[in-house]
């Protein structure tokens, strides 16, 4: 399996960036593509396979941070599966913390982070961030 899923941002769709090797995995920007399936389907694969691979180690967190500014709700549902995948991963005694990125006033994306969180059992953090002048 390769270390670094890597995944451009469009209009529609976010940047994914997963990095196996720095323990850091990144969903940034606004999706909405026409078919979230397709566009994710490399994604869950690569999650799958590390799920069946990978064996935990405890000196290292595993770090998503989810930054979406807009997602639809076929959107949700796979960023709902990614976490799941998370989450075996730390059943299986990997450390993982997840941070929901979100604008400071953009309460309905605090709130779907709030939803996650409730959803999962996982370390999770919602960290507000402030609009750039």
């Amino acid at each position: 399996m390769t270390s670094v899923l890597h995944i451009d941002a469009s209009l529609t769709t976010p940047e994914i960036h997963f990095d196996l090797e720095k323990a850091h995995f990144s969903i940034k920007g606004s999706s909405y593509p026409e078919n979230s399936l397709k566009f994710y389907q490399p994604v869950v694969q690569y999650l799958a396979d590390l799920v069946n691979t990978h064996t935990p180690d405890p000196a290292k967190t595993f770090i998503l941070d989810v930054e979406l500014q807009y997602f639809n709700t076929s959107t949700a549902k796979v960023l709902l599966d990614i976490l799941r995948y998370f989450e075996q991963l730390y059943e299986k005694g990997q450390p993982v913390k997840v941070r929901w990125l979100y604008l400071e006033d953009d309460t309905e994306m605090e709130d779907a982070g709030l939803d996650y969180q409730t959803a999962v059992k996982l370390p999770f953090e919602l960290v507000a961030l402030h609009e750039e002048a």
